[in-house]
């Protein structure tokens, strides 16, 4: 009888270890369901947090990474997120979305060098795309290269003519080195990309006055200087 018990509870537990291995993937989907969906950005991270550790594998797993590297961007946790955004790309080097979103993760770490060689990546993968080219603008221009971030703008306003954060970013650069009457026509162009009431409009405002009050002040100056 001990015998036969041990062979019962033996193949019992052989239908619970199959039966684990059978549910944990199909756990695992719907965590990465939730992780990829709405969700307040921890109960995101949680979400995904548990889809990877479930068993995932290719590409489920590497956008249960780069779904929560992003979120962890966002919540300005860059550290994390080069680590996941990293692993994700170890096994997906060519999905430009990833080398962007990476990308970003550096610029906010200050990280400028290493952000422009993942947009570099990025661009040839994607060279329609006109985000990597105004990102790497972007980077240039908190590097002090304005004429080079000058041309990113451009070409991503060529890419794509309404890309707003693209003329917001060239005016700023405009603005930065005296080319006033260039940043007032894209603060302008910006300003008519936006519907009424967007809170955007506030700070374009604040940035046309600006620019107004440093023309006055070379309108002021001209009569002295000659």
């Amino acid at each position: 009888m001990f015998g036969k018990a041990s062979v019962i509870s033996g193949f019992v537990a052989g239908l619970v270890v199959s039966g684990s291995l059978f549910v944990t993937p199909v756990k695992a989907a719907s965590e990465l369901e939730e992780c990829l969906g709405r969700l307040p950005a921890l109960d995101r991270i949680g979400a995904c947090t548990r889809a990877i550790e479930g068993g995932l594998s290719g590409k489920q797993l590497v956008d249960a990474h780069t779904a929560r590297g992003v979120t962890y961007g966002r919540l300005g946790q860059l550290d994390n997120a080069v680590s996941d955004l990293s692993t994700a790309l170890d096994t997906e080097k060519g999905d430009a979305n990833i080398w962007v979103a990476r990308a970003r993760a550096y610029f906010n770490k200050r990280d400028y060098d290493s952000a422009m060689l993942d947009l570099a990546e990025a661009m040839k993968l994607d060279p329609k795309n006109s985000t990597p080219v105004n990102l790497m603008g972007k980077n240039h221009f908190m590097l002090a290269n304005y004429d080079i971030a000058l041309k990113f703008f451009g070409d991503a306003i060529k890419l794509n003519p309404n890309h707003y954060n693209a003329f917001v970013n060239r005016a700023t650069t405009y603005y930065r080195t005296n080319k006033l009457p260039e940043a007032m026509k894209d603060v302008n162009a910006a300003y008519l990309m936006l519907p009424p009431g967007d809170s955007r409009r506030r700070g374009l405002v604040q940035l046309r006055a600006a620019i107004e009050r440093a023309f006055a002040s070379q309108q002021r100056a001209a009569p002295a200087s000659n």
